[in-house]
C-alpha cells in the first residue's frame, strides 16, 4: 500500500497580516505550492490530501479530525521564515497525536535553512528548492542518502544535506496543479485586489534573472524557465471549470522574454476564452512594451502590478533593481494610454534610504498616480543579501524570525539614516498618497462607473479608521 501524505498550510499564513494597512487587501486564495506538490503524488499514485488552516474557523480542532480521518504516513508543512513558530507548533502536535508520522517542512525557510529546520523544530526532514521530484522519491522509501535537495538525520542522529536537486527542465511535463482538492467555496477576495472571487493563482513560469538585494532566489533561483503558451492556457480552462472567476498569475518574472506572454494572450484570443486575469506578482517596468499591453488588454488582463520600488534612484541602484526612473514612468503612462488599472509596489527602508529619498518617492508616486499605491517596509529577510549586509553591519536587532514579515510592526531592524521609527515613514506615505483629493476624487468617479463605489467606500474606512495616524 502506498504512503498517504496530508500537505498542510499553517493557520497564520493570512494572519501575519491582519496589523497591517494591507489587510484588508490580501486575497484569501487556493496555494499553487501546495496543488503542485499534491498533483505529483497524486499522478504517482499516492493518495493526497491538503489542509489549509489559513482559512480554518478552528484550525487545531480541523487538524486533529484530518490526521484521525485520513490517517497519513507522511505529513508537509510549507511555511515562509515568519511562520517557523506556528509550522513548529504544528510538528508538535501532530507528533503528540501519532509519533509515527515522519513531519517534512517545505517552503522558502526550509530552501534556506535546511539544517537548522531538522535540527531545531523537529522536523523529521525538509525539502529545498523544487519539491515535486524531492517528495516523491522520498515518500517513495528511495534511500534518503540518494535524495538530492533533503535535510534529515542520520543513524547517528547527525543532520546531513544532501546536495541540492538540479531545476526542472520542462515545466510542461509536470501534471496540473491539483487545485480540485480545494473548495472553491470557501476561498473569497477582497474587492479591492480583484473583479470576482473565488480567485486562483497559476504559474506561465519559474526563476527571476533579477539581482535584487532584497530578494530571495533559494527555491526556483535566477534562471527562468517557461511553461509552454498552450500549457498556460489550458491550466486556465481547468481552473475555471472548477469553479474559479478569476485568475491571477504569481510568477517572478511574468515577462522576462517578451514573446512569452504575448504567445499566451494569443492563444487566449485563439480559443476565443472569456478569463477574467490579473497579473498580481507583478512585471518589470523595462520588460513590457505597447504591444504587450494591447494583447494583454485584449485577452481579458484588467490589472497588471509593476515593481517601482523607490522614486529615488541612487536607491533604486544600490539595490541593484536594474531599472530607471524614466522606465518605470513610461511602463505606468503605456497602460494608462491602453486602459489596463496598474498596481504600483513600493519600498521604503532599503540601503541607502533617507527622509529626502521616502519624500523623492512619495512624490514620484504622485507623479504617477497609479490606480492602487502599495507600500510595504524593506524587511532584511534571511537568505537576501540586504540582510547579509545588515548582519554584518550589526543592524539586525531580532533573530525571532516569527519577527520576519512584510509590513511587519516589529521592529527587527536599524534604519541607519533615518532618524524616526521606519513606521512613522510606512504611515506617512499612505497619509499622502491616500488621502489627496485628486486620488479620492478619481476612485469615486472610477467606482461610480465601475459598480464598486460602495466597497471602495468600506475599505478606505477599514484603512484609515483602524490604525493610529
Amino acid at each position: 500500500m502506498k504512503a498517504r501524505v496530508l500537505l498542510i498550510c499553517p493557520s497564520t499564513a493570512i494572519k501575519i497580516f491582519k496589523e497591517s494597512k494591507i489587510s484588508v487587501a490580501i486575497p484569501h486564495i487556493p496555494y499553487l505550492s501546495l496543488a503542485a506538490l499534491a498533483a505529483a503524488l497524486l499522478d504517482d499514485g499516492y493518495p493526497t490530501q491538503i489542509l489549509d488552516l489559513s482559512i480554518s474557523q478552528e484550525p487545531l480542532k480541523d487538524l486533529d479530525l484530518s490526521l484521525k480521518r485520513f490517517q497519513p504516513n507522511f505529513v508537509g508543512i510549507t511555511f515562509t521564515t515568519g511562520l517557523l513558530k506556528d509550522a513548529s507548533d504544528l510538528v508538535n502536535r501532530i507528533k503528540s497525536f501519532d509519533n509515527s508520522i515522519k513531519v517534512i517542512a517545505g517552503g522558502v525557510h526550509s530552501s534556506i535553512f535546511p539544517a537548522e529546520v531538522v535540527e531545531k523544530h523537529n522536523f523529521d526532514f525538509a525539502v529545498f528548492g523544487e519539491g515535486e521530484i524531492t517528495l516523491l522519491e522520498l515518500v517513495s522509501g528511495k534511500a534518503l542518502e540518494t535524495i538530492d535537495g533533503l535535510a534529515y538525520r542520520d543513524n547517528q542522529n547527525k543532520v546531513v544535506v544532501n546536495k541540492r536537486r538540479e531545476l526542472i527542465e520542462d515545466l510542461d511535463s509536470l501534471p496540473y496543479p491539483a487545485f480540485y482538492l480545494y473548495n472553491s467555496k470557501n476561498y473569497h477576495c477582497p474587492r479591492i485586489t480583484s473583479k470576482k472571487s473565488p480567485v486562483v493563482a497559476i504559474e506561465t513560469s519559474r526563476g527571476c534573472w533579477g539581482n535584487c538585494i532584497f530578494c530571495n532566489k533559494h527555491v526556483f533561483q535566477r534562471r527562468v524557465r517557461a511553461k509552454s503558451a498552450k500549457r498556460v492556457v489550458d491550466e486556465m480552462e481547468m481552473v475555471l471549470n472548477l469553479g474559479y472567476k478569476e485568475i491571477h498569475i504569481w510568477d517572478d518574472c511574468f515577462s522576462a522574454a517578451l514573446d512569452h506572454p504575448k504567445k499566451i494572450c494569443d492563444e487566449i484570443l485563439r480559443r476565443e476564452l472569456k478569463v477574467c486575469w490579473n497579473i498580481y506578482n507583478g512585471i518589470r517596468v523595462d520588460r513590457v512594451d505597447e504591444e504587450l499591453l494591447i494583447k494583454l488588454k485584449a485577452a481579458g488582463c484588467y490589472q497588471v502590478s509593476f515593481g517601482i520600488e523607490s522614486g529615488d534612484q541612487q536607491v533604486l541602484n544600490r539595490s541593484r533593481k536594474g531599472i530607471t526612473l524614466e522606465q518605470t514612468r513610461n511602463a505606468v503612462k503605456l497602460a494608462k494610454k491602453v486602459g489596463i488599472d496598474v498596481l504600483g509596489f513600493f519600498m521604503i527602508g532599503l540601503p541607502g534610504e533617507t527622509p529626502e529619498s521616502i519624500q523623492r518617492t512619495i512624490e514620484f508616486a504622485k507623479e504617477l498616480d497609479v490606480d492602487l499605491p502599495k507600500v510595504g517596509i524593506a524587511t532584511p529577510l534571511p537568505g537576501t543579501e540586504f540582510f547579509d549586509e545588515w548582519n554584518q553591519r550589526g543592524l539586525i536587532l531580532s533573530y525571532d524570525w516569527s519577527d520576519y514579515t512584510f509590513h511587519t510592526t516589529k521592529r527587527i531592524a536599524k534604519y541607519p539614516e533615518l532618524p524616526e521609527e521606519i513606521f512613522g515613514y510606512y504611515n506617512t506615505f499612505y497619509r499622502k498618497l491616500y488621502l489627496r483629493p485628486s486620488f479620492m476624487w478619481k476612485r469615486f468617479w472610477r467606482g461610480l462607473k465601475t459598480g464598486q463605489i460602495f466597497f471602495d467606500v468600506y475599505y478606505f474606512m477599514k484603512i484609515f479608521l483602524r490604525f493610529k495616524w
